[in-house]
C-alpha cells in the first residue's frame, strides 16, 4: 500500500493480494498430505481447534464446519483454557492449532503440552516456524512479504479456505449416505429465517 492510494487503487490491491495469496497456497498444497490430514480428522476421538488474535475466529469457524461430521469438536481462543485442555489431553485427541506466523509463544507451548500428554497436533501455520516444529504434522501456509507490517484479511482467507478443503475431503469420504445428515442440519434452520418474499 502507498500513502496516496485512492479507493480504487487500494481496493484493487487488496483483492489482488488475496487472489495471489490463495493461488500461491493452492499451488503449494500436497494432495497426498491433504488426504493424510483428512484421515487424522476422521480418526480423531475429539478435535480441538485453537487460535489467538486474528486466527481466533478461524478456529470458531472450524468448529462450525466440523461438528457436522458427527465428531466431538471444540474451539477455544482463550490461552488459559487452551493450556488446561492440553494438560489433560489423551491419545486419540487431535489439536488443530492455527497461527499464520507460527511464532506465538503461547500456542507453541500448548502444542508441546498436548503432545506430551499423548495427543496429536496438526499445525496450520508457516513452514519451519516454531509451531510447525512443535506439531506432530504441519499443514504449511505460505507467508506473504511484510507480514508484520501490513496484513489485512489475507491470512484468514487462506486459513478458512484450507479448512474448507479439509471439510470437503471429509464430506466426500462420508459418501452419499451421509448427505441426509448434512441436509437435516441445514433444514433445521429453515424456521429461524424469514421467507424470501416474491419480488414479482
Amino acid at each position: 500500500m502507498e500513502a496516496d492510494d485512492n479507493p480504487e487503487a487500494y481496493t484493487q490491491k487488496i483483492f489482488g493480494s488475496a487472489i495471489a495469496s490463495l493461488d500461491s497456497a493452492c499451488q503449494q498444497l500436497d494432495p497426498a498430505l491433504i488426504s493424510k490430514y483428512v484421515d487424522m480428522l476422521i480418526q480423531a476421538r475429539q478435535i480441538h481447534f485453537f487460535g489467538l488474535g486474528a486466527s481466533a475466529p478461524v478456529a470458531l469457524d472450524a468448529q462450525h464446519k466440523f461438528f457436522r461430521f458427527n465428531l466431538a469438536v471444540t474451539a477455544h481462543a482463550d490461552v488459559l483454557m487452551q493450556r488446561m485442555i492440553a494438560s489433560v489431553a489423551h491419545t486419540g485427541e487431535l489439536f488443530v492449532i492455527i497461527s499464520y506466523t507460527g511464532r506465538t509463544r503461547e500456542l507453541v507451548e500448548v502444542a508441546r503440552i498436548a503432545r506430551a500428554n499423548g495427543a496429536s497436533v496438526l499445525g496450520l501455520t508457516a513452514a519451519g516456524s516454531p509451531l510447525a516444529q512443535a506439531s506432530t504434522v504441519s499443514l504449511n501456509i505460505p507467508l506473504p512479504e511484510d507480514t508484520d507490517i501490513y496484513m489485512p484479511m489475507t491470512s484468514r482467507i487462506i486459513q478458512l479456505t484450507v479448512l474448507d478443503v479439509l471439510a470437503t475431503g471429509m464430506t466426500l469420504r462420508r459418501g452419499v449416505d451421509f448427505q441426509p445428515h448434512l441436509r437435516k442440519i441445514k433444514e433445521s434452520l429453515n424456521d429461524s429465517r424469514y421467507p424470501i418474499e416474491d419480488q414479482g
